[in-house]
């Protein structure tokens, strides 16, 4: 593997994973579509232990959700296509945004109104399936309450280039965690998921974790040494071959988005 584990990016569709379908199809399509067909690596975790606590869904009040977390106090981490209202094609101001911490079927263990959305200037919400758009796709969403007693916070830390997996590898170090469309009254994680590199020329990385609509904004986890889980990139969207057989997904890695807001 290069030093930097940069790879080129041969894939002929690129999706941005918020739109919801029914569930079989949905699930249909991470077990036939993805790096390794024909498994689902998904486990329920536990929302009341670290570090899945910091891990919530947000809600929109147009409707679905995606997966968010506390990385600072009153801040949590998220994708921007999230945030895009097609119909107003405007970004759904912060009132219309809602995070629920530790969600798991009807119960949780926090939840505030967002106050403030703060998303990279130079993402375009028109053409989220844009190569170059994936690379900006993240966004901060400061809350009118702060979580962090409650749930903690997950730091994020950029990987080097050694940390990366070798290409083509179906495990890895890392756990993505997310409120799945097809599961998503339950937090669930695949543990010992690959990132394979970074795309040639873009920030964005290449991993193999199981994810879905829904799954949006969630983070890709590394446990560190002192047993604490740092955030090392953010699931954002999938890219597919030719044939639509195969699936890798994209992720901004940590160090391409700020940790906190003006």
């Amino acid at each position: 593997m290069r030093a930097l584990g940069t790879i080129a990016l041969s894939t002929a569709l690129l999706v941005a994973g918020d739109g919801f379908a029914a569930d079989k199809k949905l699930h249909d399509r991470l077990t036939r579509l993805k790096s390794v067909p024909g498994a689902d690596h998904r486990v329920i975790v536990d929302t009341r232990d670290r570090p899945w606590r910091a891990v919530g869904r947000l809600n929109r009040r147009t409707g679905g959700h995606c997966t968010a977390t506390v990385i600072a106090p009153k801040l949590v981490l998220t994708a921007a296509h999230c945030l895009w209202n097609k119909r107003t094609r405007k970004y759904l101001p912060a009132v219309s945004l809602h995070f629920v911490a530790g969600w798991q079927k009807g119960e949780y263990l926090f939840h505030s109104k967002a106050a403030q959305v703060h998303t990279d200037p130079d993402y375009d919400p028109a053409k989220p399936t844009a190569i170059a758009s994936f690379a900006r796709d993240w966004a901060l969403v400061r809350l009118v309450d702060d979580p962090s007693p409650v749930t903690g916070v997950v730091e994020p830390r950029a990987l080097t280039g050694s940390e990366y997996d070798k290409k083509g590898a179906t495990a890895g170090p890392f756990v993505q965690a997310g409120y799945s469309a097809d599961k998503r009254h339950v937090l669930t994680a695949h543990n010992g998921c690959p990132i394979w590199g970074r795309v040639r020329g873009l920030t964005l990385a290449l991993h193999g974790c199981d994810a879905l609509p829904g799954d949006s904004g969630s983070p890709i986890l590394k446990r560190e040494a002192d047993g604490r889980y740092r955030l090392v990139a953010l699931h954002v969207g999938y890219a597919y071959d030719a044939n639509r057989k195969r699936g890798q997904g994209l992720a901004v890695p940590a160090g391409s988005f700020p940790t906190s807001v003006p």
